[in-house]
């Protein structure tokens, strides 16, 4: 490998450690799929450095104050769940993937009977953004694409970001995301699917009357 190619690779590692929300095989598979093509590509060593830079982020989470910026966030998302408003964390890596898995999970939760208002989210692009310039996007809209339902699901949003001590920044059109300024992203992996399996597990249990149990989509997971 290239000094160029490891310092490319190195970057990528602290990307993904810094997200906070994928493991260290996981990390390993994104980054061996960006390089797939490369002949000569160290796996070993690459390994080797994700277990370092994993290790050393997760020392440093010991020292965060509590609640972190990502732990209110989680229970703003957390709520709008509870009003039926599909809320994604690291929802795929454009707007458009963002909002085409906010409507499979719509979807499939109409198949329990439950219709859900809206959704929000935020994607990849979004948390690289966060990490270097402390601003994250926040994504909504109406299940049906009504701009007076949207407002007010753009409005809610805002209300439970203000209580959990977010400034926020919006022109109040339904064409514009919401901006968090100032955002502090601290989050080191738990072990937690903030994305799919939360969503559901919420919904499941402020929404519907039995213990139904939906089937995991082993998939979903791969490609998040």
């Amino acid at each position: 490998m290239t000094q160029a190619l490891k310092d490319e690779t190195l970057e990528q590692i602290q990307k993904e450690v810094l997200f906070g929300f994928d493991d260290e095989y996981t990390i390993s598979e994104i980054i061996n799929d960006l390089f797939y093509d490369v002949d000569d590509f160290d796996v070993d060593w690459l390994h080797i450095e994700i277990s370092k830079q994993f290790a050393a982020h997760k020392k440093e989470s010991l020292q965060w104050k509590k609640p972190t910026d990502f732990d209110r966030l989680v229970a703003v998302f957390d709520q709008l769940n509870k009003e039926k408003i599909v809320s994604l964390h690291k929802a795929g890596f454009t707007r458009q993937d963002a909002e085409g898995d906010c409507r499979e999970i719509i979807d499939e939760l109409s198949t329990l009977g439950i219709t859900a208002k809206g959704y929000c989210y935020y994607h990849i692009q979004d948390l690289e953004r966060a990490i270097h310039e402390k601003v994250l996007f926040i994504g909504f809209d109406s299940v049906d694409y009504n701009d007076e339902v949207a407002l007010k699901i753009a409005n809610r949003i805002i209300e439970l970001l203000h209580e959990n001590n977010f400034q926020t920044c919006w022109n109040n059109s339904v064409e514009t995301r919401i901006k968090i300024t100032d955002i502090n992203w601290q989050k080191a992996y738990d072990g937690i699917d903030y994305n799919y399996d939360r969503v559901f597990s919420i919904f499941q249990k402020e929404h519907t009357s039995t213990n139904k149990i939906v089937a995991k989509k082993t998939f979903w997971k791969f490609w998040k």
